[in-house]
Order: C-alpha cells, then sequence, then structure tokens
C-alpha cells in the first residue's frame, strides 16, 4: 500500500509541476506515515477569469463615446425625435432598465403634432403613452436591434383615443440610435372610435 501511495504521489506531483502556480500541496499525517496529497486547481478556471480581465480593463480605456451605453446593465433613459413623414412630428422620452445582455425594458410619454388634410393646416396635438421593449444584438459601438413600443394615444385637440403597435428595426451607433419602423393605430374613444391608419416612422434617439 505504501509503494502505491508513493507512485501515485510521483504521478500526481509530475502533473502538478505542468501547472505551476496553479498547484497546492498539503500534508497529511495518517498512521504515523506521512502521505501527501496533491490538490491541483483548473487551469483554464484561472485562464477564464484572466481573459475575463482584460476583457473589463479594455472597456474601461476605451473613450466615452465609443461604448454603447444601451448595452450596459443599469438604469437608461432617452430622448427621440421622430417623423411619419408630412403626417406626424413628435418627440418622446423612454426610461427603463437595461439588463447587460441586449435587452431593455421600460416605458415613456412624449407629445406629438399631427397633419391632417382633412383639418386643413391646423395641427392636432398628441400625448402619446408607452410600453418600450428593446434588444441589441451585441455590445459593439455599432450593433442593430429590434424594438417594440405599444401603448395608447390621446388626441387632446379634438379628444379621443386610440391604441397604437409600433414594431420596428434600427442601428446603434454608441449612444445614438437610428430607427425605421411600422405604426398601426386603432381609436376606440371619442372622434377616434372606429378609425384606423398605417404609417412608416423614422426616429433618432439619444441615450443618457
Amino acid at each position: 500500500m505504501k509503494r502505491f501511495l508513493t507512485f501515485f504521489c510521483a504521478v500526481a506531483m509530475s502533473g502538478a509541476a505542468l501547472s505551476a502556480q496553479n498547484t497546492d500541496t498539503i500534508k497529511v499525517s495518517r498512521h504515523n506515515s506521512d502521505t501527501l496529497v496533491i490538490i491541483l486547481k483548473e487551469k483554464h478556471t484561472a485562464d477564464r477569469q484572466a481573459r475575463k480581465a482584460e476583457r473589463l480593463a479594455e472597456k474601461a480605456q476605451k473613450p466615452e463615446y465609443m461604448v454603447n451605453v444601451g448595452y450596459r446593465r443599469g438604469y437608461r433613459a432617452d430622448i427621440e425625435l421622430s417623423s411619419a413623414l408630412t403626417q406626424q412630428m413628435g418627440i418622446s422620452s423612454s426610461h427603463g432598465f437595461s439588463f447587460g445582455n441586449g435587452l431593455y425594458v421600460g416605458g415613456g410619454a412624449g407629445f406629438g403634432a399631427e397633419f391632417i388634410p382633412d383639418f386643413n393646416t391646423v395641427p392636432t396635438y398628441t400625448v402619446p403613452v408607452f410600453a418600450d421593449i428593446k434588444y441589441s444584438f451585441n455590445e459593439s459601438i455599432i450593433t442593430p436591434f429590434v424594438s417594440m413600443k405599444g401603448g395608447a394615444i390621446a388626441d387632446i385637440t379634438n379628444t379621443g383615443l386610440r391604441t397604437f403597435a409600433n414594431p420596428a428595426v434600427g442601428l446603434d451607433i454608441a449612444r445614438f440610435s437610428l430607427r425605421l419602423g411600422y405604426e398601426y393605430q386603432l381609436g376606440f374613444w371619442g372622434h377616434l372610435d372606429g378609425t384606423h391608419s398605417h404609417k412608416v416612422k423614422i426616429g433618432v434617439a439619444y441615450t443618457f
């Protein structure tokens, strides 16, 4: 038995030598004889931690304008200017939480003006309130994303309410986002009851 233990220790110590600093040795006393027990640490774990530290150091050295801020974990807010060609102009702000894996969930409100030919050149003022979900595909300074906004729009000029859904695709460029989407609106109260509309919307947002 003693020879077996000696042979085992020799083999273990040879493997430990390859691990260099990743090896610890302790001594256990049993029945008046010393037995060496070699504890080998997983080398790939240390390598993975080292690579992670290098990536974090690289991110810390990047200028702020070179970082996709919307990808970072934590509270996020943006302000967006949007337009549906000559029919609609608006400004809105979204506030929520970024999970650090590309997913953002939040909500917001805004103010808009719609130009309806039937009403001559007098604009109709609106207030949208919405939920906002966005997914960016990676943390690069330039990365594509998909998003969905949905909620209600109050017509404060002529008194009416409608729901809307606005799926979109776009591109994050550092703190800026360019968005192209389709918006469907369905009226359910006031002079908008039963009406519906389809719009192609573009938007430019800045993330704080």
